[in-house]
Formats: C-alpha cells, sequence, structure tokens
C-alpha cells in the first residue's frame, strides 16, 4: 500500500520487520516513469541487437547471392538481373500483407515462425546451390524477409511520440546500416575460401535473433490517438506530403541499387578487381548510408525540412551515375559514397514520417517495405529493358543507361513536386516536429 505522502506501507497482512527503535523502516516511493524508461531501453537494446545480427545474415544473401553467382555459376548481368527482378517481386509480395500475419499469430510469434522459415530455406539452398533450386530458396527466403521486418519496426517506434519515435528509429537504422559494409565485405572472403557455406553461415547468424525475439512483448502497445503529443490534423497533412517526396526518391534509389547489385560484380571483374576487392569498393555505398544514419540519428533538424529531400532528391541520381562510370576505382568509391548517403536520408525520412503519421502500424511499416520491394523490381526491368536497347545499338552500358533514365527522372520528379504542392497548406512550426 502507499500512502498519501507516497510512503510505501506493508499489507495488513503481511510480517513486517521493525528496526531496534521500533519503527517500520523507510522504502522510497517508486519512480514509475523511471521503471517504463528502464524497460523500453531493455526492449530497444533487445530490439537493435537483433537487427544488426539479423540484418548482417540477410545481407550476406541478398547481396552476397550475386557475387556468388558471378564467381561459382558464371552468371551474367542478364542472369543476375533476372535474379534481382524476381527477389524484388517477391519482397513486395511478402512485404504488403504482412500485417494479417501479425494479427493472425501475433507479432512475436509470427517474427519467430518466420525466422524459423529463413533459416529453413538457406539449408536449402546451402544443400542444393545450383540453377533453378537456388533460385527457389533464395526467393523463399526473401518473401519471408519481406514479411518480417514490417513487423519488427512496428515493435522499434510503437507507442512513442514523434521525436522519441525519431530518436528509436535512428538507432534501429544505424543498427541494421552499420551490419551491411561488414555484411558484404565478409561475403567476398566467405565465398572465395567456402562458396556456397555463406548460406550455412547465414542461417546459422539467425539462430541469436530467435533467442532475443523470446523475450519481446506478444504485442507492442501504441500511442493513444488523444495523446497530447500525437501531431494535429494539419501537421499530419503536411507531414504527409514529405513522406510522399521521401517514398519517391526511396522507390528510385532502391530501383538504382538494384541496377547496381548485379552489374557491379561484372563492372568491377571487367576493371580486374577480385571478388575481395569487388566487395570492399561495394561496401562504400554501405559505408555512407552508415554514416548519414549517426548523423540523422543526432539531431532533428531534418524534422519537416522540404530543402533536405529537396537536396537528396538531386544527389541520388549523381551518386548513381558516378558508380556506373566505369572510371577508376577511387571514383566509383565516391559515386557509391553519395549514392548511399542521400538514398540513407530518404530511406530515414520516408520510414519516420511512415511510423509518424501512422502511429507505428505494421500496415505502415508494411507499406514502406513493400514500395522498397518495388525498387527492387524496377531496377531491374529498366536494366534488361535497356539491354535490349543495347544490343540494338552495339552498345550495352548505353543501353543500360537509357533503360534507367526514366526512374532517374521519376526519382527527381517525385522527390521534388511534392514538395513544392506542399507549401500551399504549410502549417506552422511544432515544439514536437521542428518544421523549416
Amino acid at each position: 500500500m502507499i500512502s498519501q505522502n507516497g510512503i510505501v506501507l506493508p499489507h495488513k497482512n503481511s510480517q513486517v520487520n521493525l528496526d531496534t527503535s521500533g519503527r517500520i523502516p523507510y522504502s522510497p516511493p517508486i519512480n514509475r516513469e523511471l521503471l517504463i524508461a528502464d524497460f523500453r531501453m531493455i526492449h530497444l537494446t533487445r530490439l537493435l541487437v537483433f537487427t544488426f545480427i539479423e540484418e548482417f545474415a540477410t545481407v550476406l544473401v541478398h547481396r552476397g547471392v550475386y557475387f556468388y553467382t558471378r564467381e561459382a555459376l558464371g552468371f551474367g548481368e542478364t542472369e543476375n538481373l533476372l535474379l534481382a527482378l524476381c527477389m524484388g517481386a517477391v519482397y513486395v509480395i511478402g512485404a504488403l500483407p504482412s500485417h494479417r500475419m501479425a494479427d493472425w499469430f501475433g507479432n512475436r510469434r509470427a517474427v519467430l515462425c518466420l525466422l524459423a522459415g529463413q533459416i529453413a530455406m538457406l539449408a536449402f539452398v546451402y544443400h542444393w546451390p545450383r540453377g533453378w533450386l537456388l533460385a527457389v530458396g533464395f526467393l523463399a527466403f526473401s518473401w519471408l524477409n519481406a514479411m518480417m521486418w514490417p513487423i519488427v519496426e512496428s515493435y522499434v517506434s510503437a507507442g512513442l511520440t514523434p521525436l522519441g519515435a525519431s530518436r528509436s528509429i535512428g538507432k534501429f537504422n544505424v543498427a541494421w546500416s552499420v551490419s551491411v559494409p561488414l555484411a558484404v565485405w565478409a561475403s567476398g572472403p566467405i565465398i572465395q575460401h567456402t562458396g556456397a557455406g555463406l548460406f550455412l553461415c547465414a542461417a546459422g547468424g539467425m539462430v541469436v535473433p530467435m533467442a532475443l525475439v523470446l523475450r519481446l512483448q506478444p504485442k507492442p502497445r501504441h500511442l493513444a490517438a488523444d495523446h497530447p503529443e500525437r501531431p494535429s490534423n494539419e501537421r499530419l497533412r503536411w507531414l504527409g506530403a514529405l513522406m510522399i517526396s521521401s517514398r519517391s526518391s526511396m522507390v528510385a534509389g532502391y530501383a538504382m541499387l538494384f541496377v547496381l547489385s548485379p552489374l557491379l560484380p561484372v563492372l568491377l571483374s571487367n576493371l580486374g578487381y577480385t571478388v575481395v576487392g569487388q566487395t570492399a569498393l561495394a561496401g562504400f555505398l554501405d559505408a555512407g548510408r552508415a554514416v548519414i544514419f549517426l548523423v540523422m540519428q543526432r539531431t532533428q533538424y531534418w524534422h519537416g525540412r522540404r530543402s533536405v529531400l529537396a537536396l537528396v532528391a538531386i544527389l541520388i541520381p549523381i551518386g548513381f551515375l558516378l558508380a556506373l562510370s566505369g572510371g577508376q576505382g577511387a571514383l566509383i568509391a565516391v559515386g557509391l559514397f553519395v549514392f548511399g548517403a542521400s538514398h540513407g536520408v530518404s530511406y530515414y525520412a520516408s520510414l519516420y514520417y511512415a511510423m509518424v503519421t501512422g502511429n507505428a502500424a505494421v500496415k505502415s511499416a508494411g507499406m514502406h517495405e513493400g514500395l522498397v520491394g518495388a525498387g527492387f523490381v524496377l531496377g531491374p526491368t529498366a536494366a534488361l529493358v535497356g539491354r535490349e536497347l543495347g544490343s540494338l545499338w552495339h552498345q550495352a552500358s548505353v543501353g543500360i543507361l537509357a533503360g534507367v533514365s526514366p526512374i532517374v527522372v521519376f526519382g527527381a520528379i517525385g522527390g521534388l513536386c511534392p514538395l513544392l504542392r506542399a507549401n500551399r497548406s504549410r502549417p506552422g512550426p511544432s515544439r514536437h516536429d521542428i518544421a523549416g
């Protein structure tokens, strides 16, 4: 029991331990807010460790598979682009209905089932790493993986205010983005020494995340709709316009990324780089993204600012074109870093605005991941169309650039137009989400 002055008193039926003077020892009052903060910190720490390990294992497969197929199976540009195209299609199919999986099984049980399925698919690919069997196993893994991440993203920001969600999403982004270049750099030596052991390493890496999921809440609680720190309807409309802009740039960026991913091994091998050198250079893209996530997580300056997203819409295609320039390794590294950093801004902003406007719902995160998958589809499709054009012109590289150019234009226009339209109904500054 607690008295009116906040002192904890014993229950009437409990045994009381008196001190030598016969008085009841003083027990300080419990600070409920501090307990909640401690619980959230432990909860977030588990999620961040889960994210780092799971993303490392995922990237070994999603990015390493193209280096494996090039090195071990002799795949060329067309085969790798087709594999990337199919992966993007199943990623969309997996991400969009993820909220139904969470509703049917509960968030925690759904993540456990999806992890178990991914491990099984990787074991399958390890035993049959050839031809259509590899493709089937890899695509099934990607489908399950796409369904899992929206549920995890909902866990990250559920129940938090806009500012709290920004910080939590920032830590989540840092956790997965730091693991990406490490996985890309590790994939080269693993492929060189073990070949299909790449898939077994990824499967083994997913065992630890399963143990971490067991300690999560069965289903996270969300911020009440009438919470005083929920943005106003006017503010939500403004943030929705910024979300459209950032999503347009993000989709175009992912399309360009999944042109780069299958083409880089071929481009760099033609320049004389070994598989270790290829993966080391490719990691500059992911390093640029990790650096920008660290910067964005530490400041709220970018919240609600059109100028940041306008700059991103311009820098993404510049970095992409530099990376595909085919020049020296240093120029390609600069292009990859610029592309990774600018695309990282669009990803962070897109997820943040989606989680704030959608109150951290799995459905909002599923739409976010579905758009990521749409980028996976658009990029390889455009590159394959471009290859056909290149065969007519007898210039494959020119044809690919021609095929990708509509996506480049879409990213720039789609990133800038919502910002111009939104300016007509721009709200005043918010004390929870700085506008500028």
